[in-house]
Parts: C-alpha cells; sequence; structure tokens
C-alpha cells in the first residue's frame, strides 16, 4: 500500500520572510560598491554625534518605562519598569511586528497582579499613545519648520518638494495597505481602547503625562537619526530628518521581520537619498543609527533579561 504523501503546513509568514529576503538580495547585491563606501564612510565618522546618538537611545528606553508607569493605575516600580523595557527590547529582536514587547509588557504587568483585561488595556493604550505621540512630533515640526514649508511651496518644480510629497505618499500608502490587510483586527482594537479610556477619566494628568513621555520617546529616536547623520558628515533641516524617521518607521512595520530588519534600514537609505544624499552616505546613516539603536542595545537587552530572571519579574503573580 503507498505511503500517503505528507502534507507540510504552509506558514504564511515565513514565505513573506524568505520573499523580502530574496528582494533584499536582488537588490543589494549589485550594491555591494555602496556597502563597501559606507563602511570607510563609518570609519570616519565624528565619535561625539555617535555618542550623543547612543546616549539619545538610551534615553528612549527611561521614557518608555516613565509611559507604563503612568498609565498604570496599580502602581509599579519605575526601576523594574526600566528594566523590563530594556528586556522587551531584546525579545522584539527576536519577534516581528513588536510581538515580543507587547508579550513581554503584558506579563510584567500580570506579576504586579493585573488582571488580563487590565493588563491587555495599559498595552494597548500605551501603543495607542505612542501612535498619537509620533503624529504630533511630526505635526509641530512641519508647524516649526513653516519657512522651509513656505520655500517648498514657492519652488514648485523643486527636487525637495517632489521628495517630500513622494515620501509623504510612501507613508500613506503604506498606512493604506496595513489597513487593509488588518482592517478588521485594528477596528476591533480601537474600539477597545476607546472603551478603556473611560478608566482614565479620573487620572486625566496621568494620561497627559503618558503622552508628554511618548513625544519625549519620538523625539529622541528622530534625535539619534539626527545624531547620526551629523556623525557621517551630512547637513539636513530637522523636518526633513523627522519626514524620513518616519518613513523608515512605516517601512518597518510592513516588514515582516525582527525589529522590521531591513525594511527599516531600506526606508531610511531611501528618504535621505530622496533629499539628494549620496547612496553610500545615506546606507552609512542608517547602519550606524541600526548598530547604535538595534545591535549595541541588544548587550543591554541581554543583561536586563539576565535581571528580570533573577528577580523572576516574568513570573506569574
Amino acid at each position: 500500500m503507498a505511503d500517503k504523501k505528507t502534507k507540510f503546513p504552509v506558514d504564511r509568514r515565513q514565505i513573506a520572510v524568505a520573499f523580502f529576503i530574496v528582494l533584499a538580495l536582488y537588490i543589494l547585491l549589485p550594491q555591494v560598491s555602496i556597502f563597501h563606501n559606507s563602511w570607510q564612510i563609518l570609519g570616519g565618522l565624528r565619535p561625539e554625534w555617535a555618542l550623543i546618538a547612543i546616549v539619545l537611545t538610551l534615553t528612549t528606553y527611561i521614557f518608555a518605562a516613565l509611559t507604563y508607569c503612568l498609565l498604570a493605575l496599580i502602581r509599579l516600580r519605575y526601576r523594574e519598569e526600566v528594566v523590563i523595557q530594556f528586556a522587551a527590547m531584546l525579545f522584539n529582536r527576536l519577534l516581528p511586528a513588536g510581538v515580543g514587547a507587547l508579550g513581554a509588557n503584558y506579563t510584567y504587568l500580570r506579576h504586579r497582579r493585573y488582571n488580563r483585561i487590565q493588563a491587555g488595556t495599559v498595552v494597548a493604550i500605551n501603543n495607542f499613545i505612542g501612535v498619537v505621540g509620533h503624529v504630533l512630533v511630526v505635526l509641530v515640526a512641519l508647524l516649526l519648520a513653516s519657512d522651509y514649508s513656505r520655500h517648498l511651496a514657492a519652488m514648485s518644480a523643486s527636487r525637495d518638494k517632489t521628495a517630500t510629497w513622494t515620501i509623504v505618499g510612501g507613508v500613506v500608502l503604506l498606512l493604506v495597505l496595513a489597513l487593509i490587510f488588518i482592517r478588521s483586527h485594528l477596528l476591533k482594537t480601537y474600539r477597545k481602547i476607546l472603551l478603556q479610556l473611560r478608566n482614565y477619566e479620573q487620572h486625566q494628568l496621568r494620561l497627559v503625562g503618558a503622552l508628554l513621555s511618548s513625544v519625549g520617546l519620538s523625539l529622541c529616536n528622530i534625535l539619534c537619526l539626527y545624531a547620526c547623520m551629523l556623525a557621517i558628515g551630512v547637513h539636513l533641516p530637522f523636518i526633513i530628518v523627522v519626514l524620513v524617521f518616519t518613513f523608515g518607521v512605516s517601512t518597518g512595520t510592513v516588514t515582516p521581520t525582527p525589529g522590521g530588519l531591513g525594511g527599516f534600514e531600506a526606508g531610511l537609505t531611501a528618504g535621505f537619498v530622496a533629499y539628494h544624499v549620496g547612496s553610500a552616505s545615506a546606507l552609512a546613516i542608517a547602519l550606524l543609527f541600526r548598530l547604535i539603536s538595534y545591535w549595541l542595545m541588544l548587550l543591554f537587552g541581554l543583561s536586563a533579561f539576565v535581571i528580570s530572571q533573577k528577580q523572576h519579574l516574568f513570573s506569574d503573580a
């Protein structure tokens, strides 16, 4: 009797990851010379700006912990929360789409005697506020850069204006694609968030404080990229760095790899190239930013994970 054919389950996420890897190789292999030039540029970076970028990246975890402490209606220990944010970053590097960080924070809140609904609410509202905070940073940056905006408007044929609208259009397109693929999930999630926000009617100052803390986190990330740009010797207006960072975050978000690896770097590089930065320099900025915010932080994340295990911060309440 013939053996039955063995069926292997098809994992769509794995197929997507494989597709992005092949696409990246197809695009990047012809650009090996650019990588070589980029590493040469990194060899001559200005260390003081690189150090500032490291400090700004570390500060983002301080703000992340503060945001959670402000949103938590049951008191959290701030020092523990800082450790959790570093450990959550490590998990985030292992799983795509921020799943690792969500799970780590949810588990810690359960350890601090939150029930499932309370823990899920805090995590969801934290993510929602993160999006709102970043949008506020972009809007304020656009308003403060009104002179530059008028300059773009006055030069209809300017390549700067074209690049700006290209990046803004790209961000909108990526958001639309995300809404198409996960529309029902997003709608359900945000409906729940709006309902749970009623729990903060008596704690409005905490909600405002969490939003300001989230704004600080976004600003530190953008300023880190700005410092990396200066370390490479490139000078662009701050508003452009805001737009390029937003584009990088958007491409990283829709890339199904841990931490948006590959997509985020590609978005940053494409954004800087759109503003007439050389390909090698643009890639060098993206690589430096990721070396600091991604790879270097893994050391802190690993240390935080060891500490959290010793203190049983992820154990059940």
